[in-house]
């Protein structure tokens, strides 16, 4: 009856014929286990009344009772109750707040981070573009001068770093490889290039799902994140890294021989995990963390599947709008430069040249 209507308040007679009052309260804890329903008990016998509080009754009422007192006594109660309720709902119109907030900061951050990316790209590649055309006509015409060509070279390796380099930040600040050849070929490559940095061994094993840009991009973060730990801090030698498709759920997880620590431990201005559990449950899924000093860590992330397939299936109409979008702007900064032919429309659509 309780489950049913959410009472305020429950009046409790201890001594009722065939029901133990006592009993009805520990029914009641196992089902208001998250909430707070007050309960005044109602009893004759004085050794009860000890008894009933600690078993968790808000207040007793003593059989015979005063109609006066048993008034005042429910009257307090309520308000109790109501003060209660109304933090409740605070405590929730915050909570709401405080996610609407944070969902904003991740978004806008990873906006930020595809607007540098896109700068660094078309930009500061544009210049080094620019700079290995103009060695090549130095060591072309330098052909005949040996002495000041032999200078190219360091030159030209220089330009070679400078390109990786602004590549690898591209891709730390926003994974072009997501769009482009998907999360799995996203995820090998990146474990390939931490295991060469770091000299250790990533085993992955991964299924091809389909999951939102967003969701996507998630996974992507956590194995990041989780790497670069394993590089701070884990001293691990063997890391492994798994995507599964198991129905209704994606599962991520990262298991790594390092130190481990002690997750009820942790900093409250240790954001990294906590922004990562953030992203999962927005998708409305979870991220778990199990490690203990000197055993390890392992990191367990799901997304359900099919809400992920459905978003999916929704996103992927735009991405040929952006796609096009981007090759527009990329083909307009060339022209300014005159380092590209006439552009080409894509989609029938036209490209304005400046």
């Amino acid at each position: 009856m309780h489950r049913r209507h959410d009472y305020d308040l429950i009046l409790l007679d201890l001594q009722m014929p065939g029901m133990d009052g006592f009993s009805v309260m520990e029914s009641l804890k196992a089902l208001d286990k998250d909430s707070y329903t007050p309960v005044i008990v109602l009893t004759a016998q004085p050794d009860h009344k000890l008894r009933a509080l600690r078993a968790g009754a808000k207040d007793f009422i003593s059989k015979p009772f005063d109609l006066l007192e048993a008034r005042t006594r429910i009257f307090n109660v309520l308000e109790v109750r109501m003060l209660y309720r109304k933090l409740e709902e605070t405590v929730r119109e915050r909570t709401a707040a405080l996610s609407e907030l944070a969902s904003y900061l991740i978004t806008v951050r990873e906006d930020e981070k595809a607007l540098l990316a896109r700068e660094l790209h078309d930009e500061l590649g544009a210049l080094l573009t620019v700079a290995k055309i103009d060695v090549a006509r130095l060591r072309i015409k330098l052909r005949d001068v040996p002495a000041l060509a032999v200078h190219l070279e360091p030159l030209d390796r220089h330009l070679d770093d400078g390109i990786a380099i602004k590549r690898r930040i591209i891709e730390t600040l926003r994974p072009s490889g997501l769009a482009v050849s998907g999360l799995t070929q996203t995820l090998e490559n990146l474990a390939t290039d931490v295991g060469t940095r770091l000299n250790i061994a990533i085993q992955t094993e991964f299924d091809e799902v389909e999951l939102t840009d967003e969701g996507q991009l998630a996974i992507y973060r956590l194995v990041q994140e989780a790497l670069t730990n394993v590089f701070k801090y884990a001293n691990a030698t063997r890391v492994s890294i798994s995507v599964r498709r198991e129905p209704p759920v994606v599962r991520v997880r990262i298991d790594d021989n390092g130190i481990g620590f002690d997750p009820t431990a942790l900093k409250s201005s240790t954001h990294g995990i906590a922004g990562m559990r953030f992203r999962f449950e927005k998708l409305q899924g979870s991220l778990n963390i199990d490690s203990r000093p000197g055993a390890g860590t392992r990191l367990e992330a799901t997304v359900p599947t099919v809400l992920a397939e459905a978003d999916a299936s929704q996103s992927r109409r735009g991405q040929p709008e952006r796609a096009c979008w981007r090759a527009r702007r990329r083909q307009r900064k060339l022209n300014r430069r005159g380092l590209a032919p006439a552009p080409t429309p894509c989609a029938g659509q036209s490209i304005r040249t400046a």
